[in-house]
């Protein structure tokens, strides 16, 4: 798993100067670099408490649509030089009919690594089976509560029965494809941290690779609020610990952060305007990109970007963290 390995280098190396004149370098052999974010379809079959989706007034500005003869413009401008893909980030990527056909094009130009991210209530032995023939390298399935009664207050709409029947039929697959990975990212809060003492009591049966506990963060005028972690602070790092002992007694890699809230100065994101590209229906990289007549490298030639990357080598972190925008947290990534 060769995306992980590469976080938890990013994790270790403190300098940015050294980051930067890595990925200059990588862009100057017109390496892959991107990580791109694709949103094929801007809406949700759920309605998470701690989501936007919640947020009406957020969900507004949230529609579109990606029509399935504009799918190759995208890959022929951007895939190659994807490094990863991942399918879903802000909406629910399963509610579009061409899934299969994003991760065909996918494998077709080369990416490494491609993750569906999806909240596992739409997927059904049919659709697991078609992604993971494609060439889907993991199912990254997204959990709000350990028990039903959490998981179904905090995930709206959701039903626990389905969503773990779902796991089930994965790991089946997982039999039939050892090159396929489950991942699970738990956001908690204050009401539902706790529950992780049982969580691998209650998945026992269920086989995950990758799990991420990812601390609630406030992302609009969602519909649960509560985004005060003070009463963690006791408790936080002691069950962390032991998820991290049993995470690696089953070989189970473990993305989490030794802070409860976000921080700016983290010099893991600095990359992050040069690598992420976002795309939806009203969004593609850049807004002087046009994915239909050029490509990234084109784009790239075009704008100077190479030696835009230079001249990060020589910015202080200051003007970094400026360049970095919103505040996220630093993962640490154990890998056995």
């Amino acid at each position: 798993m060769i995306i992980y390995q590469l976080l938890k280098i990013n994790h270790r190396v403190k300098n940015h100067r050294i980051k930067f004149f890595g990925l200059w370098l990588l862009n100057l052999l017109n390496k892959r670099t991107l990580s791109v974010y694709f949103d094929p379809v801007l809406a949700c079959n759920l309605r998470c408490k701690m989501c936007y989706f919640t947020d009406k007034e957020y969900t507004l500005h949230l529609k579109g649509i990606i029509p399935r003869e504009n799918l190759g413009f995208y890959a022929n401008a951007l895939f190659k030089n994807a490094l990863k893909l991942q399918i879903g980030c802000g909406a629910e990527p399963t509610l579009y009919k061409d899934i299969t056909k994003i991760i065909q094009l996918g494998k077709h130009y080369g990416i490494p690594y491609i993750s569906l991210t999806t909240n596992g209530n739409l997927l059904t032995q049919e659709s697991i089976r078609d992604y993971s023939n494609a060439g889907l390298n993991e199912f990254t399935i997204s959990l709000h509560g350990v028990i039903k009664e959490s998981y179904e207050f905090f995930m709206g709409k959701g039903n626990y029965g389905k969503f773990f029947s779902n796991l089930l039929l994965i790991s089946d697959e997982k039999k039939k494809n050892p090159k396929l990975k489950l991942r699970i990212n738990y956001t908690f809060n204050k009401d539902n941290f706790l529950e992780l003492e049982n969580f691998f009591d209650v998945f026992k049966d269920i086989s995950i690779d990758i799990l991420q506990l990812r601390p609630i963060q406030k992302i609009g005028n969602t519909e649960y609020q509560n985004t005060n972690l003070d009463s963690l602070k006791d408790v936080y790092l002691s069950l962390l610990e032991k998820i991290k002992v049993i995470a690696k007694e089953k070989n189970i890699i473990l993305l989490s952060s030794g802070s409860l809230y976000p921080r700016s100065s983290s010099n893991q994101n600095y990359l992050t305007p040069y690598t992420y590209c976002y795309v939806s229906p009203n969004y593609c990289w850049r807004e002087d990109f046009n994915y239909t007549k050029e490509t990234f490298s084109q784009w790239s030639e075009r704008t100077h970007w190479k030696s835009k990357i230079f001249s990060a080598i020589l910015k202080n972190k200051k003007d970094l963290e400026k360049d970095t925008g919103t505040e996220k947290l630093n993962y640490s990534v154990d890998i056995n």
